[in-house]
C-alpha cells in the first residue's frame, strides 16, 4: 500500500450542505460528476443520500455508481443503445434533440422515461436554442413514453454580472409561460448560487457541486473537504557535496536529512515545473523562488523544501528537524489527480 492517500472529510461535506440549506429552501441536486470531483462517487453519494434531493452525473457509467435511490440526472444528452437499455426508474435523462427521442422509442418503446430539457442560453455546447424551445416541446409530446419533469440551463460565466443576469432573464422569460409543464426548474450551479441566488425566484432546485466539496468557496465560509497526505517511505542522510535526484540539479551544501515521499508526476504533482514557457518566465520563476519558496508540500503549516526534481513516482524533501514518521500535506487537486490514489474517509475524527 502507498504511503500517500486522499483524506475526505465527510463532516465538512455535511457542514457545506447545511450551509447551502441555510441560504435557501430550494431542493438540492448534488453534482457528483467526475467521481464526485475526485472524492469517490460511491462513498460520497452513500453519505449524501439522506441529505440532498437528487444527484447529477455526466453519463450512464457514473449514474450506475451512485449509491442511492434518489433521482439521478444524467447531464449529457447523448446515450448509446446500451445506455438506454440500462435506464432505471430513478434515472432522469437530459434531452435536447429528436434523434435521442427516436432512439429511445425504438429501443424501449414501452418504458416510461423521465427527462429534463436542457436549454442553451449562451454556452453553445448542448441544449435547445430558445428560438426552438416551443417547437421542441411539441416534438417531445409526440413521444408518449417520454415524461418531461424538468427544464434547466447552465450559467457559464458567472464572473460577468451583466452577461449572467441576461442569461437568467432569458431563461426566465422563456420557461415561465410553460411553468405548469415542469415539476423542477434549475439554473443555479455552485458559482451561480453563491452570487445570484437572491435574484432567482422562479426555480425549484439548485445544482451544486464545487461548494459541496469546498472548491473555490472557502472565502464564502464553506469548508475544504479534502486533503492529500503522505508519510516518507524512507528517511536518510546525504553528505555535503553529494547530488540528489535526476540531472544533478541539487548539490548538498551541508550534511542533510532527506525523506522520500510516495508522490510524483504520475499523480499530477508539480507537473508545471517541467513546462518551459520562455526565458522571461524562467527568470521570473527564479526570482519568485528566491523571494518566496513554494513547493506544494507542508508540515504543520510550514512550506517544505523539495530537493532535486519530483520524478515519476517519488519526491524528495528536506527533513532536518522533522520527525521521521511525519505526515505531510500535499497541495494537489482531486480533479486533476489520478482517481486510483487511495482514499480514506473521515467522520467525527474516525476513519470510515
Amino acid at each position: 500500500m502507498r504511503n500517500f492517500y486522499l483524506e475526505v472529510n465527510l463532516d465538512n461535506i455535511n457542514y457545506n450542505i447545511n450551509k447551502i440549506k441555510e441560504k435557501t429552501s430550494k431542493k438540492i441536486m448534488a453534482v457528483v460528476k467526475a467521481d464526485a470531483y475526485g472524492l469517490g462517487i460511491e462513498k460520497v453519494t452513500e453519505f449524501l443520500s439522506d441529505k440532498v434531493d437528487a444527484f447529477a452525473v455526466i453519463n450512464m457509467e457514473e449514474a450506475l455508481k451512485v449509491k442511492s435511490e434518489k433521482d439521478v440526472l444524467i447531464l449529457t444528452p447523448e446515450l448509446s443503445r446500451e445506455d438506454i437499455e440500462l435506464i432505471k426508474d430513478n434515472f432522469i435523462i437530459t434531452i435536447d434533440n429528436e434523434e435521442l427521442l427516436k432512439k429511445i422509442a425504438s429501443i424501449i418503446p414501452e418504458k416510461e422515461v423521465r427527462a429534463h430539457i436542457y436549454v442553451d442560453t449562451g454556452m453553445n455546447r448542448f441544449g435547445v436554442k430558445p428560438a426552438d424551445f416551443e417547437s421542441f416541446l411539441q416534438t417531445v409530446e409526440k413521444y408518449k413514453n417520454i415524461k418531461v419533469e424538468g427544464v434547466y440551463t447552465h450559467l457559464n460565466n458567472t464572473g460577468d454580472k451583466d452577461y449572467t443576469q441576461k442569461q437568467i432573464s432569458k431563461f426566465k422569460n422563456l420557461i415561465l409561460p410553460y411553468r405548469e409543464k415542469f415539476k423542477e426548474i434549475h439554473i443555479l450551479n455552485s458559482s451561480g448560487f453563491l452570487k445570484y441566488n437572491d435574484e432567482v425566484d422562479f426555480d425549484t432546485m439548485v445544482r451544486c457541486g464545487n461548494i459541496i466539496y469546498g472548491y473555490d468557496a472557502q472565502p464564502f465560509g464553506y469548508k475544504k473537504a479534502y486533503q492529500y497526505k503522505a508519510r516518507p517511505i524512507r528517511v536518510y542522510e546525504v553528505e555535503k557535496g553529494e547530488f540528489i535526484g535526476y540531472g544533478n540539479i541539487y548539490k548538498a551544501k551541508r550534511k542533510v536529512k532527506v525523506g522520500i515521499l510516495d508522490v510524483g508526476l504520475i499523480d499530477s504533482f508539480d507537473c508545471t515545473k517541467n513546462v518551459r514557457h520562455n526565458v522571461f518566465y524562467d527568470i521570473a520563476k527564479v526570482i519568485y523562488h528566491h523571494i518566496k519558496y513554494y513547493s506544494g508540500i507542508f508540515y504543520n503549516g510550514r512550506v517544505i523544501k523539495i530537493v532535486g526534481k519530483p520524478n515519476m513516482n517519488f519526491t524528495i524533501v528536506e527533513m532536518d528537524d522533522i520527525p521521521e514518521d511525519a505526515e505531510f500535506n500535499i497541495d494537489l487537486s482531486p480533479i486533476y489527480a489520478d482517481s486510483s490514489i487511495p482514499k480514506k474517509y473521515r467522520k467525527e475524527d474516525l476513519n470510515v
